[in-house]
């Protein structure tokens, strides 16, 4: 097999730099020079974004990841920041750090990945850096988008009596990650979800044109996002635990791997779904046309924090790879014993029976 050391910068990229434009009406000078030169639309804000996979961290080969997912997934977390913004995707550059001894066909493979998101898309590849490294590959993707002047959708817009709702079903990749380090065969829904999400970027469109207030998407876990738009917003989100949407395969795999599906909901993360607030009415208009949205629950004024509400019967305390701390009571004495023995910073709202759902550190 043919190593990336035999074939050196220059004979990589001639491997790699063909069908890269998919809108190349908006490039002057794409791969092979010292820089893209693209053009933009008049009237439209850029949006830039960039995120770094680093393998052994973010993904291991042969167990959690192929080499076309790799690149496939480098984008999409990009493409799913966009979507964030209700913006649209235009163009990416990307730097990757390759190991000497790895194979020319998997460095392929893994741009085959890069290049078919793309392509669903439309992002024009305008170039990047490729350096050898010693210690793994480090992909990392700049991605660019537009958005009509002062409509960018932001964490900070949330307003008391909004709707807090989610895209889709929450949960999946984390729980297609843990299939996927038990070398469990089945449950393919979870399994893509986790290698090959799909950013949200027609929704996010759909959000600017129904007056969506907040909008994050959940790359870290619905905890720490939630918790993002109730700081930015200076607001408090009342979630109900028991109404977000969560897939019949995770469900399935909770029960056979006798794990919490809460955990996998709130802690998980790498959904790249959308959590958003808006105004009732422009929701109910938002559902007619994309039902594929649950809302699970209200903005009210408060300090910037999340209250989830529960009405099971069993306390937990965990733990996200955020410093999560997630909290589920059922009656209000439980939840004062248990608090005594945990941070001081769990706080039980008595009024409306639920328990604080915060971040430590965000």
């Amino acid at each position: 097999m043919t190593k990336i050391s035999d074939i050196g910068e220059f004979g990589f990229i001639d491997a790699i730099k063909e069908h890269t434009l998919f809108h190349p009406e908006n490039v002057a000078v794409g791969i092979g020079d010292d820089g893209a030169v693209y053009t933009t639309t008049p009237g439209w804000q850029q949006v830039a974004v960039i995120d770094t996979m680093v393998q052994n961290s973010h993904f291991i080969i042969g167990q959690t990841a192929t080499w076309h997912d790799v690149g496939f997934k480098a984008v999409a977390s990009n493409l799913s920041d966009i979507a964030a913004m209700g913006a649209v995707p235009t163009h990416i550059v990307l730097s990757t750090a390759l190991a000497p001894q790895m194979d020319v066909d998997d460095v392929i493979d893994m741009y085959r990945g890069i290049k078919d998101i793309c392509r669903t898309y439309e992002v024009n590849i305008l170039g990047g850096d490729t350096v050898m490294s010693k210690e793994g590959v480090v992909i990392t993707v700049a991605a660019f988008g537009e958005i009509e002047a002062g409509k960018a959708l932001l964490r900070s817009g949330a307003l008391a009596g909004d709707v807090i709702a989610v895209s889709h079903t929450i949960g999946d990749s984390a729980g297609g990650l843990d299939v996927l380090l038990a070398g469990q065969d089945g449950y393919e829904h979870l399994k893509k979800a986790h290698q090959y999400p799909e950013p949200q970027i027609s929704l996010g469109r759909l959000l600017v044109q129904h007056h969506c207030h907040s909008l994050n998407d959940i790359s870290d876990g619905l905890a720490s996002e939630s918790n993002e738009i109730a700081k930015a917003s200076g607001v408090e989100l009342v979630i109900d635990r028991d109404q977000v949407p969560t897939s019949r395969e995770l469900k399935a795999w909770a029960a056979a791997s006798g794990k919490d599906i809460w955990k996998f909901v709130f802690n998980g993360g790498e959904d790249y779904e959308l959590v958003f607030t808006m105004a009732p009415d422009d929701f109910q208009a938002l559902q007619a046309v994309y039902p594929a949205v649950t809302p699970i629950g209200t903005v009210r004024q408060g300090p910037g924090r999340v209250l989830l509400r529960h009405d099971g019967e069993n306390l937990h305390h965990a733990r996200g790879d955020r410093d999560i701390c997630l909290v589920m009571a059922a009656s209000e004495k439980k939840t004062e014993d248990a608090l005594a023995c945990l941070e001081p910073q769990l706080v039980h709202d008595r009024e409306n029976n639920a328990a604080l759902l915060f971040a430590l550190r965000c």
